[in-house]
């Protein structure tokens, strides 16, 4: 993708709820739900790494559509909190599992490119204006 063009905010978009689901909304059981990395969790090393590979992917779709940089902030001091919280034995993945902090993530990241979908696309800035000489 050239570096001159505006991204596809809408693939952006819907990539980021697409991992945000995955992560923690796979299965439902009345209000609560779990996804891979609920699941994952249980696995040492292997839930850190699916968590810290799904939080990255969410950030760089963030900086990709132009998303603030209070809403990102935000969003991965969610899923750190998360991670630390995962460290604590046994007790640490049962209440992790309950913390749905990807599909928050994903959810503030869709809904802040939301809004600059609604804005119009930017102005094309781009081009450099050349002259030809003779």
């Amino acid at each position: 993708m050239p570096f001159d063009r505006e991204p596809d905010l809408e693939a952006i978009r819907l990539s980021v709820l697409k991992v945000g689901a995955l992560s923690d909304a796979l299965f439902h059981l009345g209000p609560f739900s779990i996804g891979l990395d609920g699941i994952l969790d249980w696995v040492p090393g292997v839930g850190e790494f699916y968590s810290l590979a799904a939080g990255g992917f969410l950030l760089v779709q963030g900086v990709r559509a132009k998303v603030g940089a209070g809403t990102l902030i935000v969003a991965a001091t969610l899923m750190g909190a998360r991670a630390v919280i995962t460290a604590v034995p046994l007790a640490g993945p049962l209440a992790a599992d309950l913390l749905t902090t990807h599909k928050w993530s994903a959810k503030l990241i869709a809904r802040a490119i939301e809004r600059r979908m609604a804005q119009g696309p930017a102005p094309y800035t781009g081009a450099i204006a050349r002259t030809v000489t003779a």
